[in-house]
């Protein structure tokens, strides 16, 4: 098993999904797709929405009615939150943070009238040693039986006391095909080509994700604590922030609609770029790679907050989105793996077969998941992305 540590989007309806099979490559890395198809398969998925087991019903009995959520942009289907308030009468209130520190710094601070939150690995990790996760009731969690084996102890949550989870994916380089005519295999070629398509840049608003393809660039680990490569990595970065237009997480309609042409992001966001595109007649053209220098592997989890107002709320949502048939249907709209296999008979298979989505061993070698550092690290970490987004 690897260590799994986003910014995400739904943009179909159960009624309709197109499923792109992007190329994803690393130099050297065989791949079990030989080529991304000359056409994208548009897929009609059961005109019957799933719908959740009967223990999710049972553990929506005597619950609070309500559940304030607190989540990245664009990270459910909205069908799914339709379901959940139609099973078990529970209306839901969703807020969205840009990134793991801003929802930190909120939740930290105390009072902030969520429920549940769903933070990467690292972030959950800090989360419990701050006291700020309540220890889930698994009692209250029957489809836990579900989660694979895989995902039942992470290095995050060992015992998995504190935390569900809910998608994993790679970080990686997406761009538009029809505007940017290389071929994009590496970190190295960004670097050679981002002149070439200077103010075209989006790279997503996070500093572990940027600083460690900084580093994956030169040669060093994603999670180094060598404030050498540090250096050397805010260097390279700031040789090429002239060219990047901005530092965004909601960055999927942008690539979408041909505002900017190359971005670091994450690789579901490729798929509903490609979605967009189809919908709006275009060409399912954006691209997603996996640099051959190897990047990084993610795990968001869903956990419920210490002082969380609506705790039996909040139990049967995670319950609820653990259920095969939800998964199926988050997977499918998301394009991002999920921690149940019971589910991945009736994901579709242009999702299930493809690299991008569930990458090869061989790919899975060169990933790394984001890493807590000591404290002083951490801080020299931040004043380096201060230092870059200043400069």
């Amino acid at each position: 098993m690897f260590s799994i540590s986003k910014t995400r989007s739904w943009l179909l309806t159960a009624l309709t999904i197109v499923s792109i099979a992007l190329f994803t490559a690393c130099a050297g890395a065989p791949s079990p797709t030989a080529a991304p198809p000359t056409s994208a398969p548009v897929v009609t998925p059961p005109t019957t929405a799933p719908q959740a087991n009967a223990a999710s019903k049972d553990y929506c009995k005597d619950n609070e009615g309500q559940l304030f959520l607190y989540n990245w942009p664009d990270y459910l289907a909205p069908e799914t939150l339709e379901q959940f308030t139609a099973a078990c009468k529970i209306q839901v209130t969703q807020d969205f943070y840009s990134g793991n520190e801003d929802m930190l710094a909120k939740v930290t601070a105390g009072g902030s009238g969520y429920d549940v939150v769903a933070p990467s690995g690292y972030t959950v990790e800090l989360m419990i040693a701050k006291g700020l996760l309540l220890p889930l009731d698994k009692a209250a969690l029957p489809n836990l039986k579900h989660v694979g084996p895989d995902f039942q102890s992470r290095s995050h949550d060992p015992k998995g006391e504190f935390s569900a989870p809910k998608n994993w994916g790679t970080f990686g380089i997406m761009w538009n095909s029809e505007k940017v005519k290389e071929e994009i295999t590496s970190w190295a070629d960004l670097w050679k080509i981002a002149p070439k398509y200077s103010g075209n840049i989006i790279v997503v608003d996070s500093s572990p994700d940027i600083i460690g393809a900084a580093l994956k660039y030169v040669g060093a680990s994603w999670n180094s604590t060598n404030k050498a490569e540090l250096d050397n990595a805010l260097e390279k970065l700031i040789e090429i922030k002239p060219h990047i237009r901005a530092f965004d997480t909601t960055y999927i309609s942008k690539l979408a609609n041909d505002e900017v042409w190359i971005v670091l992001g994450y690789n579901g966001d490729a798929f509903n770029a490609n979605a967009q595109r189809l919908l709006e007649g275009k060409a399912a053209s954006i691209q997603y790679v996996i640099p051959s220098e190897g990047s990084n592997v993610w795990e968001d989890s869903w956990v419920i907050l210490k002082d969380a107002p609506h705790p039996k709320a909040a139990h049967a949502f995670v319950n609820f989105l653990l259920d095969p048939k939800i998964q199926v249907q988050e997977t499918n709209v998301l394009h991002y793996a999920n921690g149940v296999p019971d589910s991945e008979p009736l994901i579709l298979p242009e999702i299930l077969t493809n690299p991008s989505v569930f990458p090869p061993d061989e790919i899975v070698a060169k990933l790394e998941p984001t890493q807590n550092v000591p404290a002083d690290i951490l801080q020299y970490r931040e004043e380096l992305w201060t230092k870059l987004k200043g400069s």
